[in-house]
């Protein structure tokens, strides 16, 4: 397994020295073994040329373009290598990035880092002054959505240069994002944005405890498609040894489920492929499903079973559970849970703890059998980049070019850098795993209610889901009463909005 990821990142790294010189003029074609990360659906590589950039040979001398980012954990290191080319893998990966974007379209970048992770601020600030000092902007998608409504953004189906098609482009999250017949597009995500892999979430389990407890491993069970939320109930029954003393069901006792109650809640939506918000397919008007509440009602019924069993422990409150932080795992590298629901970015950044342990991973559990296919979900502080519409019109080209030249470069060096090697060959422990993180990826999966339900100021439905779905009385039919009379007037004020942006 290591010898053929091996020979696909050395002949990705073959084609990325090739297509350094000109896109345009790339004769090389990607690898097409790799697992795609286009989007929805499982969909997978089919056309070598969706991954072919199309740029022609430009240069602008060496002119600065200017790109504000989010500084925050697990997004800080996407576009800004922390060491250079000897840096390790990852940081090198960038840095070549970087320097093959520069000489491709010659240009020179200048990536302004913001710590107080208001870029929207900012960007606001910066267009309404008149100034122009930001061209791109690469920040959370749960914020970034936000100045879609005021036109903060171009629309990047307009521009010279970016060409959304492309699959390094990430289709499920073009679709969730594109607006209107007119298809108007203000924001993109791809292999640019290492948080697509770093914050899409999944179930880690302790096999030594599978072995302990004569639970049959995960890998068959996921694979016959009957890894559910009633079986992962079914597995951790009468798991819970008050191994601290205190007669108390506490983070020191050993759980069959650990998990927390806020952003940990985020993904059981997308994985039984339900949607609060959804698009006209003519119109491409947002829409309220208000088809969805029996099945919301069902879903949240099997969450809270899960939730409130005395076999599973919950992390209460951001301080505990949202990205970055290190509960969760911390309770599953003590060896106190039989599973839990982290991150990537949790086994990244506790890699030292969880090396000693044998683990494996699984998706977040379908509904039901029934259901067809397993959805990875994706935390909704995502990266997504865009062009500031406050750039000079005499700039558009160069900056429409440059982004359009970190997503193809971003696809040919920094995602086998973070994806093929730091996620399969060092956390993924043997080839069982590395399938099912394939078949994860190939999952990845969006829905506009849990990403970018920020939108709908003051009635953000993936937040009011949390403490239905974690608490103890089903109240998802009063909810969806009050979703029906208040969202579609919400929905229809946003879709006017969006048809008037230029």
């Amino acid at each position: 397994m290591k010898k053929l990821l091996c020979a696909i990142l050395a002949g990705l790294m073959l084609l990325s020295t090739v297509a350094m010189t000109s896109c345009g003029t790339t004769t090389e074609e990607p690898d097409e073994t790799k697992a795609s990360t286009q989007g929805a659906n499982g969909e997978v590589d089919t056309q070598n040329t969706d991954y072919v950039c199309d740029l022609p040979d430009l240069n602008f001398g060496k002119d600065t373009v200017n790109i504000i980012f989010a500084n925050r954990p697990g997004r800080e290191d996407e576009l800004v290598s922390s060491g250079g080319i000897n840096a390790g893998v990852l940081s090198s990966s960038v840095y070549e990035r970087n320097v093959a974007v520069e000489e491709q379209v010659g240009v020179t970048l200048n990536y302004i880092p913001n710590d107080a992770d208001n870029v929207a601020n900012e960007l606001a600030l910066d267009i309404t002054s008149g100034l122009g000092a930001y061209d791109i902007t690469a920040y959370g998608t749960y914020m970034a959505i936000l100045p879609v409504i005021e036109g903060y953004y171009k629309d990047l189906n307009q521009t010279e240069y970016v060409d959304t098609s492309k699959h390094y482009w990430t289709q499920g999250y073009n679709e969730m994002v594109t607006f209107t017949e007119d298809h108007k597009q203000y924001l993109v995500t791809g292999p640019v944005a290492i948080s697509l892999f770093r914050y899409m979430y999944l179930t880690i389990y302790n096999k030594t405890l599978f072995d302990d407890y004569k639970i049959p491993d995960l890998y068959q069970t996921i694979m016959d498609g009957e890894w559910t939320l009633d079986y992962q109930l079914s597995i951790i029954a009468n798991i819970h040894d008050d191994t601290d003393g205190d007669s108390k069901n506490s983070a020191g006792d050993i759980h069959g489920f650990v998990t927390g109650d806020t952003v940990s809640v985020d993904p059981y939506v997308v994985a039984a492929d339900l949607h609060m918000i959804v698009k006209d397919p003519e119109t491409y008007e947002l829409v309220f499903n208000t088809e969805a509440g029996s099945r919301l009602s069902d879903l949240n019924d099997k969450v809270q079973a899960l939730y409130n069993s005395p076999d599973t422990f919950v992390y209460s409150g951001q301080a505990n559970d949202d990205v970055g932080k290190t509960s969760i795992i911390q309770k599953f590298t003590d060896e106190n849970a039989l599973m839990a629901t982290i991150m990537f970015y949790s086994m990244e950044t506790n890699y030292n703890d969880l090396g000693a342990l044998s683990y494996g991973i699984a998706p977040i559990p379908k509904f039901s059998k029934e259901q067809q296919s397993y959805f990875s979900y994706v935390q909704d502080q995502v990266t997504g980049l865009g062009i500031s519409s406050g750039i000079k019109a005499n700039r558009e080209e160069m900056v429409s070019a440059t982004l359009e030249a970190i997503g193809y470069h971003s696809y040919l060096l920094v995602r086998p850098a973070y994806y093929e090697t730091t996620l399969s060959e060092r956390y993924m422990k043997d080839p069982q795993s590395l399938e099912i993180l394939e078949l994860m990826v190939d999952a990845l999966y969006f829905d506009f209610s849990s990403t970018c339900g920020n939108i709908i100021t003051g009635n953000v439905i993936r937040d009011q889901l949390r403490p239905l779905f974690s608490g103890s009385t089903n109240t998802i039919g009063s909810k969806m009463k009050s979703w029906s009379r208040r969202m579609p007037s919400s929905l229809q004020g946003y879709n006017d909005k969006l048809l008037k942006l230029e």
